[in-house]
C-alpha cells in the first residue's frame, strides 16, 4: 500500500513539472491563436487547441514528462512559435542546432509546430460536428 501511495505522489509531481515545464510553450500558443481566423470562424477554443499541440510534440520529445531535458526543448519550440519574422526563425533555428543535433533537425522542428497545429485544428473541426451554413 506504501508503495502504490508513493507512486501515485510521484506522478502527481510528474505532471507538475510536466505542466511547468510547457507553460511558455503553451502561452506562445494561445497569444497566436487568438487572432487565428480559422479558429474563430469555427469558434474553437485556442487553448484547447494548443494543449492539443503540446501533446503532440510532448510525443516527439526525448525522456519522460518531468525529464530537465524536456524543458529546454518546450522553451526552443515556444521561441519557434514566437518568431515575428523569417531572420528572427533562421536564428532561433541555429540557436537550436546544438539542442536538436543539427541545423536541419532544428529546422524540422521548428516546420512540425505547423504540421501539428494542423492536424490539432482538424481533430477540433471535426469534434465540433457540422457548422452552420456549411
Amino acid at each position: 500500500m506504501k508503495k502504490l501511495f508513493i507512486a501515485i505522489c510521484v506522478m502527481f509531481a510528474l505532471t507538475g513539472c510536466s505542466t511547468k515545464e510547457q507553460t511558455g510553450l503553451r502561452e506562445a500558443l494561445i497569444a497566436k491563436f487568438k487572432d487565428d481566423q480559422d479558429l474563430k470562424d469555427y469558434k474553437l477554443d485556442p487553448a484547447s487547441v494548443a494543449d492539443c499541440v503540446i501533446d503532440q510534440i510532448s510525443g516527439t520529445l526525448p525522456g519522460f514528462a518531468g525529464d530537465p531535458r524536456r524543458e529546454k526543448f518546450f522553451e526552443a519550440y515556444a521561441r519557434f512559435v514566437n518568431a515575428k519574422s523569417s531572420s528572427e526563425a533562421e536564428k532561433t533555428i541555429a540557436d537550436s542546432q546544438e539542442l536538436f543535433g543539427s541545423t536541419q533537425k532544428a529546422r524540422a522542428a521548428a516546420i512540425s509546430v505547423t504540421d501539428h497545429v494542423m492536424t490539432c485544428m482538424g481533430k477540433a473541426i471535426e469534434s465540433t460536428g457540422p457548422q452552420d451554413g456549411a
